[in-house]
């Protein structure tokens, strides 16, 4: 077996004060000494040799280990509370803890557990759809009708898919559509989650002359009030933007351009209306069949799906599928969260996800919801042991500790009973950043002993440094790891993340150690023997568990 070394670490004291326990999970530490303890094999906890030595045999490989461990967070995380857990990821056995029941605030690595959640609702290959419904087009390739855009709470879905969509009824022989184009009220089911409109102004022909304001062509929706002017050498340009109604009810953003420009200048304003997601969908797929030589002859208007099913069907029409956009699978959406730390798109998977499973509207409630719950399926931890709050840890509140970051990294790695299978799995650790080669750990984790087989999650806030994921530098025991840095005053981040890969280094050097002691008392294969499994790993190319 093993042995189990448990460190609390405080920095007042260099000095390393033993003594036994009656558990091996209590991690508390009284704010003074650091305390380590370790089980050589079945039996009580025994307090180990001094750092420096008792004896005059040389200190065992977890001996050494625990106190490289305490000496680095103690000299060089030693203002920070710093807590830090590591098992073997195939057994759970534990191996090294500080501070691992500790609640701490692991920051994005929150995002382990809203992906996980999003992969086992929806599954990898899931792919966002966002469809174009209404009547089949007739002999002139004329839609007579309404109809209508119906998304799918899509985070992804930008200005060129519905352009996409347009070609798709383009293609289909649609070449006008004599009705508007209606969305639902739900901004976030069925609109661009980030609406972004370019707005291009101009100066004018001569000194004085109204500056000249371009929206998109054929797009509706902005409606300009010029009052800036051609005049001096650079623009000065202020904006403002209000939502009005037309003449005809329809809705408007009226944008107001004021100030200066110079002759023959250009600018572009960028208008993101968070709050009309929907009605810039609509008026974005109207530019786009406009753009693709389809005649619209409509306006957009809003109404929930059922009614609009209801009033195709009492005229007659029943609605159909006449174009769709698919997003990319779930699976790759996960991993650019994973790798790259996107925050609003965490949040927004694990929402719209929840949304789809559920059928319920889109919150950020039933999102943390849906995460509490995978915690207690896959995790074995309860509502009651963390908190959480967002899906992207984003937040001064999450409470997670070491040793529940580990049990999450086995639990969606497939690792611990009750765990992911091996097909959500791969989709959730071939999200995570790979050491030394991309994502947020791209420029970490570069030495050869270690570059290519530490796959994790980085967090980072200004008091919360957190780093979690799987070392596989000994392909026959992989391990599963948290640390975790919290402190009540911004962080030197840079220093923090450097100690963090020391304490990685200081298990890589246990790894070796310990490995080459098995390899050295392992008994001689026969000649010619075929190692159980070799035939296949020889094939397969997937160095993931």
């Amino acid at each position: 077996m093993t042995a189990l070394l448990v460190a609390g670490v405080a920095s007042a004291s260099p000095r390393v004060q033993t003594r036994a326990k009656e558990s091996a999970h209590d991690s508390t530490h009284d704010g003074v000494h650091a305390r380590v303890m370790y089980q050589p094999g079945a039996g009580a906890m025994r307090a180990p040799r001094d750092a420096v030595g008792r004896r005059e045999e040389p200190l065992t490989a977890e001996e050494q280990t625990a106190h490289d461990l305490e000496k680095l967070i103690h000299d060089q995380l030693g203002t920070a509370v710093t807590g830090l857990y590591v098992v073997d990821a195939k057994t759970g056995e534990p191996l090294f803890a500080v501070n691992a029941d500790d609640k701490l605030n692991p920051a994005s690595n929150v995002k382990m557990i809203s992906t996980a959640t999003a992969l086992e609702l929806l599954g990898p290959e899931f792919h966002y759809p966002t469809r174009v419904l209404g009547p089949a087009p007739d002999d002139t390739g004329t839609v007579r009708g309404d109809v209508y855009l119906f998304g799918s709470w899509d985070p992804t879905l930008v200005a060129a898919d519905l352009d996409a969509v347009a070609a798709q009824l383009e293609a289909r022989g649609v070449r006008a559509l004599v009705g508007d184009v209606v969305i639902g009220g739900d901004g976030v089911r069925d609109g661009v989650y980030h609406p972004s409109v370019a707005i291009g102004v101009a100066g004018g022909s001569a000194a004085g002359a109204p500056a000249v304001v371009t929206p998109p062509a054929g797009f509706d929706l902005v409606t300009p009030v010029v009052t800036a002017k051609t005049a001096g050498s650079r623009a000065k340009l202020t904006y403002k933007v209000d939502p009005v109604t037309d003449a005809a009810g329809h809705v408007r953003l009226q944008l107001t351009v004021d100030g200066t420009i110079a002759r023959g200048a250009t600018a572009t304003y960028t208008l993101a209306p968070e709050s009309a997601r929907s009605q810039v969908a609509a008026h974005l797929l109207r530019a786009a069949m406009r753009a693709h030589g389809i005649a619209v002859t409509g306006d957009v208007a809003v109404a929930e799906l059922p009614d609009f099913i209801a009033a195709a069907v009492g005229h007659g029409a029943l609605p159909i599928e006449l174009a769709r956009h698919e997003s990319a699978a779930l699976g790759d959406i996960v991993s650019h969260v994973n790798k790259y730390s996107i925050n609003w798109l965490a949040d927004r998977v694990v929402i719209s996800a929840a949304a789809l499973h559920d059928r319920a509207p889109a919150t950020i409630a039933s999102g943390v919801d849906a995460m509490y719950g995978w915690l207690g399926r896959h995790a074995q931890v309860s509502r009651a042991d963390a908190v959480l709050d967002t899906g992207s840890g984003l937040s001064y509140k999450t409470q997670v500790s070491p040793r529940e970051l580990v049990q999450v990294v086995r639990g969606a790695s497939g690792f611990a009973a009750g765990g992911f299978d091996a097909t959500l799995a791969h989709a959730w650790t071939d999200s995570l950043s790979i050491g030394g080669r991309d994502g947020t750990l791209t420029y970490r984790f570069r030495a050869p002993e270690v570059r290519g087989h530490l796959v994790g999650k980085t967090g980072t806030l200004s008091t919360a440094i957190a780093l979690s994921g799987l070392l596989e530098v000994d392909p026959a025991r992989p391990l599963a790891f948290s640390i975790v840095t919290n402190t009540s005053t911004p962080l030197e981040k840079q220093a923090v993340r450097k100690s963090h890969e020391a304490l990685i280094g200081v298990i890589c050097t246990y790894l070796a150690r310990t490995q080459h002691a098995a390899a050295r008392s392992a008994p001689a294969a026969p000649e010619h023997a075929v190692v159980p499994g070799a035939l296949e790993d020889a094939d397969s190319g997937d160095d993931k568990p």
